[in-house]
């Protein structure tokens, strides 16, 4: 279904309503053409910006002003390789169990970031959850695998692009490439989403319809090769 010479993509999370218009059809995930097989690179850095806007959408259903902003690093004392991903993963998933024990309503979600201002190359996690006051020092133990820094995030309207601009350096860096690139909690929110080629057509109508009167927040305009002019409107309910 074409609608006012566009088809539309709406995505619904706490406060926060963002809407994509697209002239053509030709999208699979709001831009990326379907069947791309060649240049494995090029695809993989496109994946990899719709990845952020996954990112930004979760942490925007499930976070809010009053989380906690966590970076997690290593010392160079580890008995593995920390510029090794997997590795590195498999570490700060057991540091989730022994968190959870403490803590067991925690929810989370971290990305990874490469240390390579200093040349170590080392990964590094950029983590918002849920956690109450947790003094550092004991945060620090949790962790056991180097440093700590707690910040938490007061008086922010849209949670999620306050913090995906220090979470989401990285988003087009190979290294990640085939690799888990953010890890969260099961059973987080999901953002609502609706738009005119698929799914229900009704719950499109009645949102598009709810914003028909709003004035957006923020509104852009771009070109893409296989998309052609996209509208890009966010409109910002918490300020109200």
């Amino acid at each position: 279904m074409k609608t006012d010479n566009c088809y539309e993509k709406i995505v619904v999370t706490q406060g926060i309503v963002e809407v994509w218009r697209y002239e053509k059809l030709n999208v699979k995930g709001g831009g990326v053409r379907d069947g791309d097989g060649e240049h494995h690179e090029t695809n993989y850095k496109q994946r990899q910006k719709h990845r952020r806007n996954r990112i930004r959408q979760l942490i925007c259903s499930n976070f809010d002003s009053g989380s906690k902003f966590v970076t997690l690093t290593f010392d160079n004392q580890r008995d593995f390789d920390i510029t090794d991903v997997k590795a590195c993963n498999s570490y700060f998933k057991r540091f989730i169990q022994r968190l959870r024990y403490r803590y067991p309503e925690l929810r989370y979600v971290a990305v990874i970031e490469f240390q390579d201002k200093n040349g170590r190359g080392a990964v590094h996690y950029h983590m918002i959850c849920n956690l109450p006051f947790v003094a550092k020092s004991e945060l620090q133990s949790i962790w056991n695998g180097g440093f700590v820094k707690i910040n938490a995030i007061d008086k922010v309207d849209n949670v999620g692009a306050y913090v995906i601009k220090y979470m989401c350096k990285d988003t087009e860096d190979t290294r990640l490439c085939g690799e888990n690139a953010y890890l969260h909690s099961r059973g987080l929110q999901e953002p609502v989403e609706c738009c005119t080629w698929k799914g229900d057509a009704t719950l499109w109508r009645t949102t598009h319809d709810a914003l028909e009167n709003e004035t957006p927040s923020y509104s852009a305009k771009y070109e893409s090769e296989y998309a052609g002019k996209i509208e890009y409107l966010q409109y910002n309910f918490n300020r109200q």
